[in-house]
This record gives structure tokens, sequence and C-alpha cells, in this order.
């Protein structure tokens, strides 16, 4: 649009001053047309005004344009492949329009008969079709159309407008029908009635028009009423009223006893509440067949928090398609945990068992896995289970090196690898006379295979506390605890994809520490870093220090971490740098247990911190780290008395607590310990820890509701 004053000024050239006026600049000057998608995807409906036509006449269809995602351009509309004599010339919807009325002209030698014509729209390189019936009738036979209620089904409470058409010629007599009987026999053109419906029994009712002249019967097409007075009611609803495990992204769902108006349906027809009346912005949408209502929140509910869902205020602006208003509409709560439960408590033996050694892994398909120890009474065995999104499932059943009874699995570790395969490898006594051996086996999908046995040398009273890792070509490594009476270090064996043998090679050490005591495994891309407690007697008091090997090497930076270090985890960060936690306590375990960490810099370490806690008897630290998403960190520690799992996330350059221990039972005397932490693909963390009651120790593994 041009400007204003400047067409002004062009109309005062050659006039006198006095005839020109001053016009001042446009307060709000026409904005360009938005950008548009000239290939946006989009839907249309297409009714047609009339089911019958006559030759010679015109057959009137309503198009309604709706883009799915984006503003589209102009779109262009024919018929594909139309029947001889029937034509629609090519007609443009205009950009930033979405409605039409297209005519589609029927010759006057047009066969008679019924027709489907298929209506085609588009935009770019976008296509979408609609099929279109019509019957076209003989020259000089009367066709009859309804022009209310329209094709679909009518709903009514009270009176009901009937209008209709008769074309071709005048008719003797014209009758509406109610199923098989004559309702009335209106007269007048145009033809239109008005049907009370309060007197008829509520049900479905099928109407027609029969026009008689000659002899001859015409016939519409037919019309469903549902006479409906009966109000409509909430069948059901989720969250469940007083539901205590909702996840912060979960759908909110009202489901009703009928069809509802989607009109009557708005934002404002339901409340979103906090448990302090804050109302929370959300979005509503009524499903096709009417019966489902969602609301979803703008944003993620907050954990932890109470909402509240309420219909009372609004209800008497709710009505279903006959206009009868909702009645008896609930008002309910439910609740939004930090933490989500994976199913209750775990077990794989009836009765007061004691689980140990719980280990958690995501497998490749982003389901999480355990494996645990458990003794039946009398044999205690190795376990493994998946979760399928609703219950732990059993992996077969209980595994051990040794046959018979009197079996003593433990200190279990677990592994996905590279075909998604989870594999176990476990401690157990093999007889006084060869101590303790390490056992290996794998998933295959229905059972567990024997891969080959871990070789024993010469000098090694006993090999445990196995750590598995693997490689993308498929080879797995296993890390374990070589001792005798001397000395105790961190051999690594080596199983090639499709071998036979395992391979042994011991971790270094560095000189005066003889001993290691604990150690734990991460591996990213190329790596694989150990990380280990050991005594160094370089030190006037023998201090316990962590130190930490990539793939077999000395310790990185030729440093040791810690004084009186134990129970070391590692993880490896996005970057691909290993970070480490530990329990820094004089004794293991002890009540002045702190846990404290370290990155690798790609040259030094950083200095050791302490995480910021209240709790105290600090131990069993787990790390997990995931690209783009918070690194977790969890360990065991005391609150009131009381063993709980504490977790921190890495957020803004520090440990963050999350405010809500874990601890599964509610009453005191129920210590958790043992947590074992994995992130899933998402980066939400999941924790897997051991509880004890006073009969028996379980497993539970909570989700972190983000």
């Amino acid at each position: 649009m041009p400007n204003l004053k400047h067409l002004l000024l062009l109309s005062c050239i050659g006039l006198s001053p006095a005839a020109c006026i001053d016009v001042p600049p446009l307060e709000n000057p026409p904005k360009e047309d938005p950008q548009t998608d000239p290939n946006a995807d989009f839907t249309f409906t297409a009714v047609p005004a009339q089911e019958q036509v006559l030759p010679g006449g015109t057959l009137d269809c309503d198009v309604h344009l709706t883009w799915t995602a984006a503003t589209g351009g102009a779109v262009n509309w024919t018929l594909v492949s139309p029947p001889a004599g029937i034509e629609l010339q090519a007609f443009t919807l205009p950009k930033g329009e979405t409605r039409a009325t297209l005519s589609i002209r029927v010759g006057a030698g047009t066969v008679p008969g019924a027709y489907t014509l298929t209506l085609q729209g588009k935009s770019g390189t976008v296509t979408k079709q609609a099929t279109l019936s019509v019957t076209v009738g003989k020259p000089g036979d009367l066709v009859v159309n309804w022009v209310v209620p329209t094709p679909g089904k009518a709903y009514t409470r009270g009176p009901l407008l009937l209008q209709f058409t008769v074309e071709g010629g005048a008719a003797e007599q014209v009758e509406i029908l109610k199923d098989t009987t004559v309702l009335v026999k209106p007269t007048g053109s145009p033809y239109s009635f008005t049907w009370d419906t309060t007197q008829e029994a509520e049900g479905s009712y099928q109407l027609s028009i029969r026009a008689t002249r000659g002899g001859a019967v015409f016939t519409s097409a037919p019309r469903t009423v549902i006479v409906d007075r009966t109000a409509p009611t909430v069948a059901s609803f989720l969250p469940a009223r007083d539901a205590a495990t909702v996840g912060v992204h979960e759908a909110i769902q009202v489901t009703f006893s009928e069809p509802m108006n989607p009109l009557s349906v708005t934002e404002a027809a339901v409340g979103l509440k906090t448990g302090v009346g804050e109302a929370i912005p959300k979005s509503v949408a009524l499903a096709a067949d009417g019966r489902t209502l969602t609301m979803k929140p703008v944003n993620p509910l907050v954990a932890p928090s109470t909402v509240q869902v309420e219909f009372a205020t609004a209800s008497n602006n709710i009505t279903d398609l006959a206009g009868n208003t909702l009645v008896n509409a609930p008002a309910w709560t439910f609740s939004v945990p930090t933490w989500l439960p994976l199913g209750g408590a775990i077990s794989a033996v009836e009765g007061r068992t004691s689980a140990e050694d719980v280990v958690l892994k995501m497998d490749r398909n982003d389901q999480p896995v355990l494996a645990w120890a458990e003794s039946d009474g009398s044999s205690k065995n190795v376990y493994v289970a998946r979760w399928t999104g609703t219950a732990w499932s059993m992996l077969g059943g209980g595994l051990s090196g040794i046959t018979g009874a009197g079996t003593n699995a433990m200190q279990v570790t677990l592994l996905i690898d590279s075909a998604n395969r989870p594999v176990v490898a476990w401690s157990e006594d093999a007889g006084s006379s060869e101590g303790d051996q390490i056992f290996t086996r794998r998933w295959t999908g229905t059972g567990w295979e024997f891969l080959p046995s871990i070789p024993v040398l010469s000098g090694d009273f006993g090999i445990s506390r196995p750590s598995l890792a693997t490689e993308l070509n498929g080879a797995l490594h296993l890390y374990a605890l070589n001792s005798n009476q001397g000395i105790a270090e961190v051999g690594h064996y080596l199983l090639p994809a499709e071998g036979h043998s395992w391979t042994r090679t011991a971790i270094p050490r560095p000189p005066q520490a003889a001993r290691v005591y604990s150690f734990a495994t991460a591996t990213s891309a190329s790596s694989t870093y150990v990380s280990y407690s050991i005594r160094d007697t370089s030190t006037y008091d023998d201090g316990i220090f962590i130190g930490i090997s990539e793939n077999d090497s000395n310790p990185l930076g030729g440093q040791l971490l810690g004084r009186t270090s134990w129970l070391p985890s590692t993880a490896v960060d996005s970057n691909g740098r290993p970070w480490v936690a530990w329990a820094e306590s004089t004794s293991n375990p002890t009540l002045d247990g702190k846990i404290q960490w370290a990155r690798w810099e790609g040259t030094n370490w950083t200095s050791p911190q302490t995480i910021d806690t209240p709790s105290t008897g600090n131990t069993e630290p787990a790390l997990a780290a995931s690209t783009g998403a918070p690194y977790v960190l969890a360990w065991s520690g005391i609150t009131g008395a009381e063993r709980n799992v504490f977790v921190s996330r890495w957020i803004s350059g520090g440990w963050q607590p999350i405010v809500q221990p874990l601890n599964a039972l509610t009453t005191t005397g129920t210590p958790a310990s043992r947590p074992s932490v994995m992130m899933d693909s998402n980066g939400h963390p999941l924790v897997a820890w051991l509880e004890e009651d006073a009969t028996a120790v379980s497993i539970y593994v909570s989700r972190l509701n983000n």
C-alpha cells in the first residue's frame, strides 16, 4: 500500500499552497505479510451441499483448509480424472484464505448414476486429495436434497429444524419419514419443519424425504438423528484420584460417558492448579471421537508438588452434542514426586530373602537391566532382570558356577555388549583348595551361555571383585582383584570377539603400593579407565590413595588422590575425560566418611573437593555421565539416624543436591545402601539400591522425575 502522505503530496502539485494539507506520518504503517512456506503441509475437508443433482445442474462443495504447521501459499483445486460431463474449472484459493465454495458443473449430457469424484488440492510440492459422492438423476426426475441436518449424525434434546429442497419440477406429495413411518407431510417451498423431539424416546432415528409425482417415488439420502436428553458424566480420569507417582510429563486425561461438543470444551472449562491454588498454564484438546479430553501443561509439572484438577466452576459450560450439560463433574488431586519408582521391592526368591551387590545398566533399547546375588536359604545365586516398562522380567533362573547346594555367588558385575546382550560375571568360592574364582555368562535371548573360564595363575590365592568392559568389535574385557598373601593387584583379562580363551595382564602399581583394596572401571570410545584404592607404604602412615589408569597405564599424571580413600567410582564425561569420586574416611566404614571427587583436565587432576552434604557416614559413591545432561553422583549417608541414598547433579559448575533422598520404606530402621546409578537416553538418572527391613534386604529402583 503506497504511503498516504506521498499520494497527497503528489496530488498537490500545481495547486496553491492553501489547497494542500500536511499529513502526519502513519502511527501504525501496514506490515508486510509474514513469510510463508511454499511447500507447507496441509489437510482439508470437502463437504458437498447436495447429494443429488440433475444433468445441467451444479454441485456446490464447501472446502475447509487447515495448515499442519507452517502457513503456506495459494492452493490450486482440480478434479482428478473426472467422469465425462463433470468438470471443475481450475480454482485457486488465495494465500491467507482457508475456506471456499467450489462449483462443479454437471453437463446436460452426463450419464445418470452414482459417482465418486476425487478433489485435489496442491500447494507447492504438497498434494492432498479427498473424495466426494454424488448421484446424477435422470432428466425429468425429481431430486431431493437435505439442507439441514447436514451429512453425519445430528444430535438433539428438543426442537430440531428440518429443511430440504425438491428440484426438477413440482412434487404431488412430499413426506418426511421417521424410520419407516411418516413423520409429517410438509407443504410449500422451500420445505421446512420443526420436529419437537421432547415426546420421542431417546435413541437413534433414520430420517429421509420421499417425494411422489406421477406414481414415481424419489427419495433423499438418509440422515441419522440422535435424540438424547441424558446428561453426560465423567466416566474416568487419569491420573487417578490421590495418585502418588505421577510423572512431570504425564498427560492429564478425562474420559466422558459420551461425545462432547468441542465448542464447549475450552481451556477455561477445566481448572489445573497447584496445591496452593495457583493456576497452571495449559492447553486442552478433545479427541476426534469427542470422548477424551487431554490437558497438557505448557511447562512440565513441578516435582515435588500436588496438582488439583477441577471442573466444578465450569461444568455448566460443558455440553454433549445434544446440548445436555455435564453433571457430577469431579475434582481431584494427585502428587508429583521427586522420584518415580520402577515397580516395588525386587526379589527373585519367594519369601523373606536378602539381595546384595545390585548393579544397574541401561540396554541399547533404553531399558534398565539389573543383576544381583540372592540367597534362597541354602544357596546364593546370581539373578538378572529387565524392566519391560511395567514390570521386571527375569532373564532365566539363578546362576552359579558351582553345581549342587550351598553355592555362594557374590560380587556381581553386569555389562550390555555391542549386540545388546547382557553379560554377567561374579565371584564364587570354588572350595578351600582353589579359593575364589570368576564365572561369566552371556544372555542369548532364550538362555544363558557359558563363556570361557577365567584362568587362575600360579600364585593367585583367589580372583574376586570382577568388573566388565567391552569394545564395539565385540571384544570383552574383565578386570578383577588378584591376590595372594603378599600383594593384591588388578588383573586385566581379554576375550577377543569369537575368541575361545582369555589372556591376562595386570595394571601397573606404583612403587611401594603392594595392595589394591577396591577398584571401578569406566569406558569411552577409545579408552578404559580403572580407578583403584591402594596402600602406599612410602608414606609414614601407610596412606590409602586413589590412582586412575588409562588403558593399563601408570596412574594418570603420575598423581595419587586422597589420603584415606576407599571405594572409588569412575565415569567419563562428554569430552572423553574421566571423573572419579571416592569415600574419604580414616577407616572403612566409619561415621566420619566424606565423599570427595576430582576430574582429569588433560594434563593433571583438579584438587580433590568434598561434596557439601548434611549427611554423615557418607560412603559407596556411584558416578554416571551422559552427553548433554547433568552428571550424577549418588552415595549412601545418614541423616536423622537413618541411612538413605543421596543424589547430586553437576549443574552450572557445581554439585547441586536433589533435596529428596531415596528411601523406599517409610518406617525407621530401614537403611538404604549400595546405590548403582545410570542415565537413560534422555539424560534422566536412574538409581538402584538395597534397602533392609527387620527380616530381609530388597532391591528398589527409581527414576528422577524431570
